[in-house]
């Protein structure tokens, strides 16, 4: 009889727990939905790919911010940013040669996992999100990513600007959801197709 009860025990909690994950899940998917991030990925780790970087990535929000300008949603950013591909990745190109590199530079839609990322005044749950990737050369060093929509990343970017910011972008987001993030790393671990 006592087995019993525990087995029954077990079996609910089990069943809470994966009700739970799926509603957490469903929320994650949910938030990504509404998102494009913006994933900058430099030649390499050392100093002056680093800062070569940080100018791509002004000159892709620069070039970003009024194509997407009073858009209403995702689907339209979308929408808009696949008709300027290849303008944006020619104007990141064109940022690397007066930076006087002759690397290239590849741009891409592309929905890709992102890992728990933490900004000065929201945070942003792992998960699969639509993001705009731009690759520098190799593309081995170290990222840099932000949320092109809604228009985040000028206060991502405070204090890693080759420019002086401009006025900052003060947003009263916090996307933190811890079980989210556990959920978005098993998933991605477990269920992600091999590259």
């Amino acid at each position: 009889m006592m087995l019993r009860r525990i087995e029954l025990t077990l079996a609910l909690v089990l069943a809470f727990l994966f009700t739970y994950a799926a509603a957490v899940s469903q929320q994650q998917n949910e938030l990504a939905g509404g998102l494009l991030r913006l994933h900058v990925v430099a030649n390499s780790d050392s100093p002056h790919d680093q800062q070569i970087k940080l100018q791509v990535r002004d000159a892709v929000l620069e070039f970003c911010q009024p194509i997407l300008e009073g858009a209403r949603d995702r689907a339209e950013v979308q929408e808009r940013l696949e008709g300027q591909m290849q303008a944006l990745a020619n104007h990141a190109q064109q940022t690397l040669w007066d930076a006087g590199e002759d690397r290239s530079v590849t741009v891409r839609l592309a929905e890709e996992y992102y890992p728990t990322r933490d900004y000065p005044s929201f945070s942003l749950p792992a998960g699969n999100y639509l993001g705009l990737r731009v690759t520098i050369g190799e593309g081995v060093g170290h990222n840099w990513w932000c949320v092109v929509f809604p228009p985040l990343c000028k206060e991502a970017a405070a204090g890693e600007t080759t420019q002086t910011p401009e006025e900052e972008l003060k947003p009263q987001y916090s996307f933190r959801f811890k079980t989210a993030e556990v959920i978005g790393m098993l998933r991605h671990q477990f269920f992600s197709n091999p590259k």
